[in-house]
């Protein structure tokens, strides 16, 4: 992989209501030398994407306006290059409906409170993966991986 395509998009998108939320992964990202910008909102989101890429976005999934399912069922519409996570206050429990969707769904999903080796390990996953597919040019770096 060309680092010179490595070094072009660092950048992650985080869009959650909670401003602690925000401030945290903002924090920490950041502390693992990543480019985050933090929005609230799906509609400020939305703006902020046509402004300039994202490698990921990583949106909670219950939030006022829009949920996060939706959120990304639109950012695959209009074609937006970018890796997708889901985050839920909801906790891990194997036998939640989440857990079940992310199966089927195949975005990480990220379980508030959250595990500091899990987030940078789902970032990092999600940073390959976009650079390689833009490399191969093999499919959308919207589309999730089809492999369990």
């Amino acid at each position: 992989m060309s680092s010179s395509i490595k070094e072009k998009n660092k950048r992650i998108l985080v869009v959650d209501d909670e401003v602690d939320v925000l401030d945290f992964l903002k924090i920490y990202l950041e502390s693992l030398g990543w480019e985050v910008t933090t929005i609230s909102s799906t509609a400020d989101a939305f703006i902020e994407l046509e402004k300039k890429p994202y490698f990921l976005v990583l949106t909670d999934i219950a939030m006022p306006e829009m949920d996060g399912y939706e959120f990304i069922s639109k950012i695959k519409d209009k074609n937006i290059p970018s890796q997708m996570a889901l985050m839920t206050g909801f906790g891990y429990n194997p036998k939640h409906t989440l857990v079940k969707i992310y199966k089927t769904i195949r975005y990480p999903c990220l379980f508030k409170p959250f595990n500091r080796a899990k987030i940078a390990e789902a970032v990092q996953t999600a940073y390959d993966t976009y650079h390689e597919d833009l490399i191969s040019g093999n499919k959308s770096p919207t589309e999730p991986d089809s492999q369990s």
